[in-house]
């Protein structure tokens, strides 16, 4: 029968653990100087080695060669620990044996001394699953534990556990594993298997497993069972179900180029291979962010394989970064519908029309400098109405709110929030929307159509806007934002 990879290749000592030297070096410096607590708590996501790092300290600890951070796995207790059948070492799972007389057992268990080793180590397993009235049983025990018992919790959801127990307990918080580390330990096993795969290959694998080890291996053993020599990336995406690299980039392309028919023709394709929309769009997403990151940066992300920056670096500069990063929410906002939508495929070729229009903007800087260059017409220039001496309020409300041709407005604005792209890039993003209505350096007013996503996130934010405008004219300016639907049905003067 086979062996799963992930049971085959289980640490099964301090030097085979991956990625978590830091809790490595302390618990190995707790058993030579001889500090062992009486209870640890192991938390983390799931896969990074919390239960393997258990079993690691209970054979340290109860070797029968002796205390060590190199235990024999030769003699009986190393090898009963390692099968799971050990005596001394209870492996309980939380989920399963949560109620309050599941507790009352274990306190009874623990009074006795252990059979053949020093301690009796108590390992339970999402111990966040026991219910607040066994932790109230157990917390006794924890407080004031018989000298030979040792307990280690381990969880993913260490924050719903009572600070009762955490308070008596050494907490280790297990980290993810990097990408590298991953796919170095990935090749081992590899040449291990005597499997030969790509570079490429492997570093899909580690993306896909998102910093867990067991993610990883068992990935690699789910491929290997598909092809057991000379994989390929595009062997990973099939047997994943992830989308083609080469079609997701083709498209990303599409869209970075404004094609929207091309765009709709390359979905088409994705939805008769049975590619799944909402993984494609995932792979749309991350183009997105590391164009964006390359863009603002002006280097590529180092978790790129060589292929993907050599693409990513071709299409710098094809788009400008506040259409980047609204497409990159419009795209953000559909991966979330895809999850719950009855027509998924409807649903995409939708935002795929949305992103088409966000590119046909035109950018910031190119539309200022249309505006600065367009000269105002003769036939069109505006009238300017006689001021009456006799009026003073009207004078000075004509002085508040500066009376100015839609040309010098709309410049004058749009000069601003260039200005405000380079402070605050995401806010004048906000901003491409809005339509001035007055401008001066007494108060600026703009609309925006209630329709516009953006509407709610500047009426909120009205107050930094302010406050930028502040740092531009060096004084108080009024920042109004209207409805621009109310603006069209007013009358004209």
């Amino acid at each position: 029968m086979h062996l799963a990879l992930a049971r085959k290749y289980r640490p099964q000592d301090f030097t085979q653990v991956a990625g978590q030297d830091a809790i490595v070096k302390t618990l190995q410096n707790a058993i030579t100087s001889g500090r062992i607590h009486h209870a640890y708590l192991f938390s983390g996501v799931r896969g990074i080695g919390k239960t393997s790092m258990a079993r690691i300290l209970a054979k340290s600890i109860n070797c029968e060669k002796g205390s060590s951070i190199t235990p024999c796995q030769k003699c009986n207790a190393c090898q009963a620990i390692t099968i799971g059948n050990s005596l001394d070492v209870l492996e309980i799972d939380g989920a399963s044996n949560n109620l309050v007389e599941d507790v009352r057992d274990l306190r009874e268990q623990v009074k006795f001394l252990p059979t053949s080793g020093k301690y009796k180590i108590i390992i339970i397993d999402e111990v966040h699953m026991l219910s607040n009235s066994a932790f109230n049983a157990l917390l006794k025990t924890l407080e004031e534990p018989p000298k030979h018992v040792i307990f280690i919790f381990a969880t993913t959801e260490s924050h719903k556990i009572p600070l009762t127990i955490l308070s008596r307990c050494q907490k280790y918080d297990f980290k993810k594993v990097n990408t590298s580390v991953l796919q170095e330990l990935l090749q081992k096993m590899s040449k291990e298997e005597k499997v030969k795969i790509e570079s490429d290959a492997l570093h899909l694998i580690t993306q896909c497993a998102q910093g867990s080890v067991r993610d990883a291996i068992s990935l690699l053993d789910q491929i290997v069972s598909f092809k057991s020599d000379n994989i390929t990336e595009d062997d990973v995406r099939q047997v994943l179900g992830l989308g083609d690299r080469i079609l997701t980039q083709e498209m990303f392309s599409t869209l970075i180029t404004k094609d929207l028919q091309k765009s709709l023709d390359y979905l088409n394709q994705v939805d008769e291979k049975g590619i799944d929309l909402k993984l494609f769009a995932d792979g749309l997403l991350l183009n997105y962010r590391h164009l964006i990151l390359l863009e603002s940066t002006g280097k590529v992300p180092q978790s790129l394989s060589q292929s993907e920056a050599d693409y990513i670096s071709k299409l710098k500069g094809a788009l400008d970064l506040s259409l980047l990063l609204a497409q990159y929410q419009v795209m953000f906002q559909t991966i979330q519908e895809l999850s719950y939508a009855e027509f998924p495929k409807t649903s995409f070729e939708l935002a795929l029309v949305k992103l088409s229009q966000i590119q046909s903007m035109l950018g910031l800087a190119e539309l200022v400098d249309q505006i600065k260059n367009r000269k105002p017409s003769s036939s069109v220039q505006p009238k300017t109405a006689p001021v009456r001496t006799s009026a003073p309020k009207q004078q000075n409300r004509a002085k508040e709110r500066e009376i100015v041709s839609p040309t010098v407005r709309a410049a004058n604005w749009y000069e601003l929030v260039k200005w405000i792209a380079n402070e605050k890039p995401p806010l004048a993003a906000l901003l491409k929307d809005a339509v001035p209505v007055s401008f001066s350096e007494e108060q600026i007013e703009v609309a925006i159509s209630s329709e516009s996503q953006a509407k709610a996130i500047l009426v909120e934010r009205t107050d930094s806007i302010t406050s930028i405008i502040k740092q531009h004219f060096g004084k108080d300016v009024s920042f109004q934002i209207s409805n621009l639907d109310e603006q069209k049905k007013k009358p004209r003067v």
